[in-house]
């Protein structure tokens, strides 16, 4: 920025997402890395300094998450400039995975699982993708009642059980029973990657709060889905990871089940798995559209990856930042247009409102070189 450039306390925009749809123009007091409600007075009651508004129009996200990464396959200083603020990483090395708890402002902000509770042998043990430490290998209820407890020591906010019976022995209903209990005793949600016929209603049964993948092995029972829904339990997508945008009988079978599940009254949270392919690094234009094509209209779209009205960061009174997303332009009247428009995002930080020559959006977005996972 030109030392000439004038120095801004104050951002304005075309329109904020609040949860229940987008406000009008709005402006914002910027103060302490983060973005304030306006006083309508002309200058700063605490500073005595006027107030100097920089007009940036388009439209601010208090956040964007994308509730499924592996963030050890992927750049997160691209992410984070691809629209994405905040992640859930859902399985990686404790070890590594602790280092991203601390804040990098680079990079999304990040809440971890830590490694993926498995039986031995089983899924990620032989994947491929995932280092040795990612799978935590538990041969009983005791076992893996410690195992939750590791993870929970190491920071993780949720646990990761795998029931992928298409790759190896899962754990048996006693063992299950006893990670979702341990992990309700210490206050975390249990995310289930549910593969193969007959995990899903396991899951469900054994009273997990998430399922890491929209089920796409097998068509769900409409009494499970009932019951999910009954539960509580919220599906995370990931829908374009079954051909990248190619048509598939995978990604026909999730779109089907998301489809009854979402009409039968479920939640639904945007996650990509990234690192599973080609995937765009940043908001994913490709995952909004299966969404949309599963029946979710527009504003349940935007609020699987911006939030619901309910979430604290959309608080009428709550402080925005100090990471936030902006589009340069306004929202489009078309739901058509969506995905498209929401791949334009760029994370930023409340301090970068100041600058005079904010970046724009990329017209070819970036994307993972990583393979697909097994």
């Amino acid at each position: 920025m030109s030392p000439d450039a004038p120095t801004f306390n104050a951002a304005s925009f075309d329109a904020v997402w609040t949860g229940d749809g987008f406000r009008g123009p709005t402006t914002f007091r910027i103060r302490d890395g983060h973005l304030l409600p306006s006083d309508p007075a002309p200058r700063d009651a605490g500073h005595g300094t006027a107030t100097a508004t920089h007009h940036l129009g388009g439209t601010l996200f208090p956040r964007l998450t994308d509730h499924h990464v592996h963030l050890g396959l992927v750049d997160p200083v691209a992410l984070f400039s691809g629209g994405i603020t905040h992640v859930v990483d859902l399985g990686w090395d404790p070890a590594i995975a602790t280092t991203w708890l601390r804040d990098d402002p680079r990079g999304p902000s990040v809440a971890i699982a830590g490694a993926l509770l498995t039986a031995p042998g089983g899924y990620p043990v032989r994947s491929g993708w995932a280092p040795p430490a990612a799978a935590r290998e538990v041969g009983g209820p005791r076992e893996a009642r410690r195992a939750v407890r590791e993870q929970v020591m190491a920071g993780a906010s949720r646990i990761k059980v795998a029931l992928n019976s298409e790759a190896g022995e899962t754990v048996d209903d006693a063992t299950l029973d006893a990670i979702v209990e341990e992990a309700v005793t210490s206050g975390l949600p249990v995310v289930a990657h549910a593969q193969g016929t007959g995990q899903t209603a396991r899951a469900v049964r054994a009273g997990v709060t998430q399922l890491a993948h929209t089920p796409f092995s097998e068509r769900v029972p409409a009494t499970v889905i009932d019951d999910a829904v009954a539960g509580g339990v919220s599906w995370i997508s990931t829908l374009d990871i079954h051909g990248w945008g190619a048509q598939t009988r995978d990604h026909d079978t999730a779109v089907d089940n998301l489809r009854r599940f979402h009409a039968a009254g479920g939640r639904v949270l945007y996650g990509t798995d990234l690192g599973n392919g080609p995937l765009p690094l940043g908001v994913n234009a490709r995952e909004l559209t299966a969404l949309l094509s599963a029946g979710l209209d527009a504003t349940t779209v935007l609020r699987s990856i911006a939030g619901d009205p309910g979430d604290d960061h959309l608080a009428d009174e709550a402080a925005i930042g100090s990471r936030l997303a902006w589009i340069p332009a306004a929202p489009p009247r078309d739901t058509a247009q969506l995905p498209a428009w929401l791949a334009t995002a760029r994370g930023l930080h409340a301090v970068d409102l100041t600058a005079t020559d904010l970046p724009t959006p990329s017209s070819t977005p970036i994307t993972s070189t990583e393979g697909p996972l097994p």
